[in-house]
Parts: C-alpha cells; structure tokens; sequence
C-alpha cells in the first residue's frame, strides 16, 4: 500500500477543508518530513489515514467519536478522503466520522452518520461502515493492530513494538507467512477433541442416569451394594465400573423373580378369606337396614301430624284471600278510577278558567296597541315621497361617482405603473442572480447520476444479506422451534404410553389374580353329590367354593394379554422415535448455528459475542444483527432518494438555466417597453376625466352610496308604520278568537264533570253491599286480606304437598313394618371391622406384589438401555484418546516441553529472517554495540516466549531483555524491528505488500551522531520506492529534509502547507 493523495476537512484540529496533500511528488526522494508545534496535528495526518482504511485513530486515546474539529463552522463537512495504489491497482476511500451539527433549518441538533464509500476503478463501490472495513482488510491482508505495527512507528508505541509477546507476534506473523492453515488445524483437532468427549460424556451420563434409577428389596444386602455403586457411579459422573453394574442388576432381577412368586402364592390364600367375610358383613348390612328404616317412618308420621292444626288454619285464609281477590277487588278498582277521571276534569275546568282571564287582558292590549299604530299613517306618506325624489336623481350620481372612481383608478394605475417599473428592475436583478445561481448548483451537482449507481449496488449488496437473515427468522428458526416442540410432544407421549402400559399391565395381573380364583367356583357349579370331584376325587362335597363378587374369563385375560402386549410395543415405539427426533434436534441447532454465525461475521456484529452461546442468544444476535442490516438498508434508501433528488434538480438546472437566458431575459425587455407606452396613455385619461366632474358639484348628496341609503331608509321608515298598522289589526282579530274558544271549552268540561260525579257515587254503592255481603265489614278489613294469585297457589301448593306427604309416609311406613317383623340387631361394625382388616392384609400383599413387579420390568429395561449403550462407550472413549494426544502434540502441550505451538515453531524460521534484516540497521545505527536474537524457549517449559527478543551488548558479551534498553536505544532497536519486517513484507510474502512507513516523535531521545545513523537508513530504505514519512519538530530534521508538510497551529484551527523541496 503507497499513499498517492489525502484530503482532510473539519477533522482533528483542523478546522476547514485543507488543501490535498499530495505524495506523489515525495516519491522522487522518498523521504518526507510532517512538522509543526506541539498539539498542531502533525500525528493527526496518519490518523486520518487510519481513519479511512479502518475506521480508527493511531493513538489509544483518541476517540472516533469526537473527531469533528471544534474549529469547524455548521456549513463544513467532516470527512477524510484518501487515494492509494496497491499492487499496481489505484483504490479510493472516503469516510465520515459520525458528529453532531446545528440544523439548517428551526432550532436544536441533528446528528451526521458514519459514512463510507471504497472505489476501485470501474467496479462497483462497497458501502457501509463494517463493509468497507472488512473489504480493507481482505486487500492489505491485515487488521487494523497490525497495520500499525508495520506502517508506522508510532509515538509513545516503541516500547510496545519491542517487547510485543510471543502471542502478539504470533497474529502479525500469520498473516505474513500464511500459517493460519496450522491454528485451523488446531482447532479442527479441538473441536473432534471436545466433540469425542461430549458424546463420550453424554453417553457415561446416559448410563449413570439409567443406574441412578435402579432399585433393590429393601433392607436387603442387595440395596447396600446398589446404593454403594450407585453413590460411586454418581460422584465420579462415570461408568469405569460397567460389568460390575450388569452384575448387580442380573442378581437384582433373580431375587425379585423369586420372591413375586412367594408373594403371588400368599395372596391367592388371603383373596379366598376376605371373600368369606363380605358375605357375612353384606348379610348383617341388609338386617340392620331394614330396622333403620322404619324407625325413620315412624318418626315422620310425628312431624306431619304435628303440622295438621297449621294447614287447616292456612286452608280458611286462602279461602277468603280468593274471595278478596276474584270478586272484590274489580268492583274496588272500577270505583276508584271513575273517583280519579271526575277529579282530574274538576282540576281542568280551573286551570281553562285562569286561561281565559288571561285571554281577556291580552284582548285589551292589542286594541290599545291598534290604535297607537294608526296615528303613524301621516308620517308614513312623507316618507314615500322622499323616497321617490331620490330615485329620480339616481343616474346623476351613478354618472359622478363613476368619474370619481375612473379618477381614482387613473391614480392607482400611476402608481401601479411606478410599482412595476420598479418591480422590473427588481426582476433584472433576480433574473441575473438566478443565472449565477444555476450555474453554481450545476456546478456543484456533476456527477450524481455515478455516485447515485455506486449507491444502487450498494443497497442491492444490503438487501440480499438481509434476504438470509430473514430466510432465517422466518423458516430456519420457527422450523427449529417446531422440531422442539415436537420433541417435548414426543417425549410427553413416550411418558404417557410408559403410564399405559404400566396401568394395562397392573389390570392384566390383577385379571390373572382374579382368574385363578374363579376357576375353583366354575368347577363347583357342575358339582353333584355322590360323583367325584374332578380337582380332590371326592365323592361328598360338604362346602363347595363360590364365584368371587368380582369374574374374569379366559377370553377376558386373553383380550387383555394382548394389549398389554400392544401397549408395550407401543411405549418402545415411542422411545425409538424420540430418541431419533433428539438425535435430528441436536443436528439441526448446529447446523443452524453455523448459519447464524455466519451472517453476524459477515454483518462484522459479533462484539461481545461467543461461539459457545446458547442457542436463544444467537436468535437474539441474529435478530440484532437483522435490525442493523435493516437500519444500513434504510441509510442507503435515504441516500439513493437524496441522490436522484440531485440529479432532478441538475437536469432541472440546465433546463432553467437555457430558459433564463433566452426567453426569460426577452420577454424582460418586451414588458419594459410595454410599461412606458401605458405611463403616456394614463396621464391623457385622466386630464380629461377631471373636466368631466365640475358638471355634478350641486347635488346633495357626496356619493351615490350616501343618497341611495337614505333613498332607502324612506322606503323603509314607510313600509314598518303601515306593517306596525297591519300588524296590530291582525292581533286584536286573533286575541277575540281566543276569548271565544276559551269560553266554549269551559262549557263542554262541566258538562262531563256532571256525568263522572254520577257513575263514581253508583260504583261504589254497588261495592259496598258486596263488602257486606261476604261479611268483610269495612274497606280496612278488605284490604288486609287483598293480595297477590302468586301468594294464594303458594299456599295451595302447600296444603297440597302436605297431605300428598302423608299420604306417602303411610304407605311407606305399612311396608317398613312388612319388613322389619321378626328381625333383630346385628353386630355389623365388627364384622366390618374384620373384612377391613383382611382387605387391608390383601392390599398390602398386592402392593408389595405391584411393587416387586415394577421394580422387576424397570431393572429389565434398566439392564438392557445400559448393555446397548456398551459399545457407543467404548468407541467415543478411543476416539477422545487419539484426538487428545494429537491436540497436546500440535499445541506443544507436552510434559516437560517448551510450550510451543506447531505454528509458532514455523513462523520462529521467519522471524528470524526478520531480525536479521532488523540487525543489518541496528548495528550501523548503534555502532555495532546491539544485536538483536530471538529468545531460546528452551529454559521455560511454562510459557510460551519463541517470539521474545533479547539484545546482545557487544560491548560486554551479554545478552539481556529488550525492556532495559534506554529511550534512545529502544527507539533505534525499534525502527531497526520495523525496517526489518517491512523488508520482509516489501517481499510480498502472505500476499501483504507495505510501500509506506511512518515515524513518530521517535528522534527526541537520539543525539546527533544517532540522528545521522538514523537518517541514513530511512534514506537507503525511502530509495527502494518506499515512502518514509517522519514526525517530528527537530530542528536538525527540518534542516535536512526539504520535502515538508508544515503544520501551523492558529487561532481558528490548524492549517496544513506543502513544500516539496523544488
């Protein structure tokens, strides 16, 4: 990489943009000096080549983000522009620095952000802030740590360089001698490495949990030998002990096979007895039973009898409440409201009587009024001849008013005239300022259609990497989601076919039990007496065996021998399937890892981001991640419309441009002509009509206006005395109609007021002797006995259920006596009590049978999950071993080794090529005193130090570290390392090539005999077509370098100049 040209605006302490600083002519010496006082910015020059290439600044405490000058007005743009040649192929980058700015338009801040742009001839341009870095990166072949180490020698980093560490150097030298092929393979060892022992580990896992679940008898010699290997296999996280564990479940199995049939045996026993003793309980239950039941009849027939006096009581209440209602109250309700009609119309006939004296005091007022309007009529004559006078003078003053108004329009149109003569002078300047307007924007706006096609491509480069990422929110990830909730589906089914099955087969020996005795009461059945029984030979059978409450045939145990067998088929299955769908499940989350990491490196988003993440972080990442690409997407959408908005307004500009200067300067001089000609033809107008107006100075009125309102206002003082008189005539006509009408209804209201009177006194004389005649006495009484039809069927359901009640018990209690003769109490809780203890002695024994059982098919399954996993083992465990001797071997993990890496021991033979190039500066520069020699690793087996540097004193004969050089002498073994390793990259090995070196403030330590020596080398070294740029403000190197980019510090901000030394 050669630098051929660097612009730099609003950066650093330089305020404005700086005139281009221009490599090319340095070439023909090679060496160049960058000069200026302390905090001028001389350092800040190679920072902004950093800036550009990388992103970042040289120093460690310099900011990225606070690299817009404070010297800058709002108007300057902040950016860096730089040119470069690179294997023979010219390259271009620009870069904007993120920073705040006042808006141009209202109040407040708005933020400019990071921007940039890398060009390569006529290819297509790469965009975007990670994007550009990664593709400098991929051209120089190194990051940005490393390109500081090689280009530049930078101030206050001497010491660093010098003593970086054998890791340090192990990255610079990866990429100069190609060895990253030896780390991959390192890692590709570590993972079959970490991958051999997870499944190893998972598998010894696998076996220890199956183990953990085994069970023996308790209390026996069997459950502390079980327990000791399992306490054993669970502290250790191992399976070392794997045939000691078959062993032990083999004999589990033998001892638990036994005892299940001891125990069948002794259940069989203790099922025939607790049959015996149902019998005899369920015989005492129905005994006592029916005692009970005719105590509670009888103790019934007490209560109903004692409700007979109420119910009678409540039948002759019901009888008159009916009466009350069905016959009375109509009567009542017809009374009252005949009472009701003949009061409201009472109430009517006074409010229509207050009416009508109201209508007669309103007839008083409008005669009153009538004839207060009729003295008016004189006046409203007088008015109506004024008026008609004034409509015969109306032409005069429409005549005057329309020459005052010509007169006044010949005024205006003069000064209107004036107005636009001065308005085209305005227009003639515009016209000019507009021209050099369009020519600027022009100007400035060449070139947008390119730079609108770089930005396309960049978008279409933006879309498609947000095209993966959303292929895989969308469908990568909801099919892993899928998949796992599957998985749990599976694993819930499996648990549930487990549960059916151990139920079906807990049914299956119960029928079996059961079976067995059924079988003697099937035989008994045929049984007669005098022939042989078929099972003992007798011929007498004094107690032949009964069929159990509970029957089970031999079609029943065989349908349930069969889906025991299904269900068991069924639960393996289940466990085949989900041990696949976990296999595919974990196969699946790799590979989708490996697709997520991808995108994030290629999105250049993996800060603070880990390989070894759980799965839901990387949907996170990668979600992140999305919406950044998303945000860069939208930066590129803005930029495009903000780019094709520039190319309208250039293609705009040159239409405009072409039309000022034509048309619209022509049409210009036509209108200023035109102007002149009417200024001559207003001035004779109005002459003329100012003669005209001396006819109309005798009328009365000033203007048309002021005659024709008060034209009108006689008009209409005329019209509102004769309206006023219309008006008053009409009102006294109404108000006598209203008196009339008023009078009438009174009439008709008392008429009907007579009649109600009459109907209400016969309405209740009927009402009254009804009362007397069901002897109710009052309206009091009557009303005391008034209620709702709800209350009386309330209290004939009642008096009905009670006697349909008695009516049952009756019976009921005649059949309770029926079947209670003769017997007596039975003693029902003891025998209940025995057949509770002997159901309980048989629960126990089929417990301890189930239990026995389980514990026999879960060691069984145990057994057989541990010997199927035997062989897995073995083969993860021999896999780990070789991988893990590899591993150790290339990593120089050895006991009692130098710890050195297979990479490091080749890059050690380069490095070595490297220092001698370093000694070949060194010794001229420090007069032959200092040799550098990397370190002999041999003496450390613990750390790893191949790459160190020691320096030989040839002057004593010693060697010692780096670090205990002096400035003077760290800053000379410093460039000399650097020197060196630029020979080594010159060179083109590992495709890096470095045709510019920088060196900072690194000569204040050296005397001058040193700064000669010094000198010297960097001008051999700046003749091999290499650019050796120093920073520095001795004195001693201005004198003696003519090729100088002055920095001066001022007021406003730093300027930069350039003299060339010509």
């Amino acid at each position: 990489m050669k630098p051929v040209k660097l612009m730099i605006s609003a950066f650093g302490p330089y305020g404005d943009k700086m005139p281009v600083i221009d490599f090319e002519p340095f070439e023909k010496k090679g060496l160049f000096l960058i000069c200026g006082d302390t905090g001028a910015g001389k350092t800040t020059i190679f920072d902004a080549v950093c800036f550009a290439l990388y992103g970042e600044t040289s120093g460690s405490f310099r900011d990225t983000k606070n690299l817009r000058s404070e010297y800058a007005s709002p108007s300057t743009e902040s950016f860096v522009d730089f040119y470069f040649t690179h294997q023979g192929k010219a390259y271009h980058v620009y870069r904007k620095p993120s920073y705040d700015r006042p808006k141009q338009r209202g109040e407040g801040m708005i933020t400019e952000k990071e921007r940039a742009v890398l060009y390569c001839g006529d290819e297509v341009p790469i965009e975007g802030t990670t994007q550009v870095n990664h593709a400098v990166k991929e051209l120089l072949k190194i990051d940005f740590k490393q390109f500081k180490q090689i280009a530049m020698i930078a101030q206050g980093e001497f010491w660093n360089l010098l003593n970086a560490s054998t890791d340090d150097r192990t990255k610079i030298l990866r990429t100069i001698f190609l060895t990253s092929g030896y780390e991959a393979m390192q890692y590709q060892l570590k993972e079959r490495k970490n991958t051999s022992f997870t499944g190893k580990k998972k598998t010894e896992d696998s076996i220890v949990q199956y183990f953990q679940d085994a069970e023996a008898p308790k209390d026996s010699s069997l459950e502390e030998e079980l327990q000791t290997l399992q306490e054993k296999a669970g502290s250790s996280g191992s399976a070392w002990n794997l045939e000691e564990m078959l062993r032990v479940l083999r004999d589990i199995i033998s001892a638990d096979a036994v005892a299940l049939k001891n125990t069948q045996e002794e259940l069989h026993t203790q099922n025939q007895i607790g049959e015996e003793k149902k019998k005899a309980l369920h015989n005492a239950h129905t005994n006592n039973e029916f005692l009970h039941r005719l105590r509670i009849f009888m103790e019934k027939k007490d209560k109903l009898d004692g409700k007979e006096a109420g119910i009678k009581e409540l039948e002759l209440l019901t009888e008159r409440q009916k009466t009350a209602v069905r016959k009375l109250r109509p009567m009542y309700e017809t009374w009252k409201k005949e009472d009701r009609e003949a009061a409201d119309t009472e109430g009517e006939i006074l409010r229509k009587k207050e009416e009508l004296t109201g209508i007669k005091r309103e007839v008083c007022l409008t005669e009153e009024t009538l004839i207060k309007s009729l003295e008016g009529e004189a006046r409203a004559e007088e008015q109506k001849k004024t008026a008609e006078k004034l409509k015969e003078d109306i032409g005069k003053y429409e005549k005057r008013d329309k020459l005052n108004s010509e007169m006044e329009a010949l005024k205006n149109e003069e000064v209107r005239l004036e107005r636009e003569e001065k308005a085209l002078r305005e227009e003639e300047e515009k016209l000019k300022n507009k021209i050099a307007h369009l020519e600027a924007v022009i100007k400035e706006l060449e070139g947008c259609a390119l730079r609108q096609v770089e930005v396309q491509n960049r978008g279409k480069e933006l879309r498609a990497l947000e095209a993966g990422i959303t292929d895989i929110q969308e469908h990568a990830i909801p099919e892993y989601e899928k998949k796992k909730q599957e998985l749990k589906k599976m694993q819930a089914d499996f648990q549930l076919a487990q549960e059916q099955y151990e139920e079906v087969s807990k049914e299956r020996r119960q029928c079996e039990r059961v079976l067995e005795h059924c079988r003697a009461g099937i035989l008994a059945q045929h049984l007669e007496e005098g022939q042989k029984c078929p099972v003992c030979g007798s011929t007498h059978h004094p107690d032949p065996a009964v069929l159990p409450g509970e029957t089970v045939s031999e079609k029943e145990l065989k349908e349930l021998q069969e889906r025991d067998e299904k269900a068991k088929e069924a639960k393996e299955r289940s466990l085949v399937k989900t041990e696949k769908a976990k296999t595919a499940l974990e196969s699946g989350e790799e590979q989708l890892r490996n697709r997520i990491l991808t995108f994030i490196k290629q999105a250049d988003y993996n800060d603070d981001f880990s390989e070894n993440d759980s799965i839901e972080h990387f949907f996170v990442r990668i979600a992140s991640t999305g919406d950044v690409v998303k945000q860069q997407i939208l930066d590129n959408e803005t930029e495009i419309r903000r780019l094709a908005e520039d190319c309208r307004t250039y293609e705009k500009g040159l239409k405009d441009i072409e039309t000022a200067r034509g048309k619209e300067t022509e049409e210009l001089t036509a209108r200023k002509e035109d102007l002149a000609a009417k200024k001559g033809k207003n001035q004779t107008a109005f002459v003329e009509t100012k003669t005209a107006l001396k006819e109309y100075e005798k009328l009365k009125y000033k203007d048309l206006k002021t005659a024709v309102k008060e034209q009108k206002r006689a008009e209409n003082e005329a019209a509102a005395l004769l309206e006023a008189i219309e008006k008053a005539k009409n009102a006294k006509q109404k108000a006598d109609t209203k008196k009339a009408e008023a009078e009438a209804a009174i009439g008709v209201l008392e008429t009907r007021f007579q009649s109600l009177r009459k109907l209400t006194e016969e309405s209740r004389s009927n009402f009254e002797n009804i009362l007397r005649e069901e002897n109710f006495g009052t309206e009091e009484v009557f009303l005391e006995f008034l209620t709702d039809e709800d209350e009386i069927a309330e209290n004939e359901k009642k008096i009905h259920e009670y006697k349909q009640e008695v009516q049952t018990n009756n019976q009921q209690l005649k059949q309770a006596e029926a079947d209670a003769r003769g017997k007596k109490e039975m003693a029902e809780q003891q025998l209940k009590k025995e057949s509770e203890e002997q159901d309980l002695r048989i629960e126990t024994l089929r417990k301890k049978s189930a239990q026995i059982e389980n514990r026999l098919d879960k060691n069984q399954r145990i057994k057989e999950k541990i010997s199927g996993q035997k062989n897995a083992l073995e083969k993860f465990h021999e896999e780990n071993n070789r991988c893990t001797r590899l591993y150790n071997l290339i990593t120089g993990n050895i006991p009692n080794r130098a710890k050195i890496t297979f990479e490091q021991y080749i890059q050690a033979a380069g490095f070595d090529h490297i220092i001698a190039a370093a000694n070949r500066r060194l010794l001229p520069m420090s007069d032959g005193q200092y040799e550098l020699f990397r370190k002999d690793d041999s003496d450390n087996k613990k750390s790893k130090t191949i790459l160190n540097l020691e320096v030989q004193d040839n002057f004593t004969g010693h060697r010692r570290p780096v670090g205990s050089l002096s400035g003077g002498e760290s800053f000379k073994a410093s460039l000399s390392l650097a020197l060196g390793l630029s020979d080594t990259v010159s060179s083109n090995l590992g495709g890096v090539q470095m045709d510019a070196l920088f060196v900072d403030e690194g000569f204040g330590t050296l005397d001058k005999k040193s700064i000669e020596s010094a000198m010297d080398i960097l001008v051999r070294l700046s003749g091999n077509n290499k650019l050796v740029g120093i920073i520095s403000h001795r004195e001693e190197l201005m004198e003696n370098i003519p090729q100088q980019i002055k920095i001066e510090k001022t007021k406003k901000g730093s300027r930069i100049n350039i003299d060339t030394g010509f």
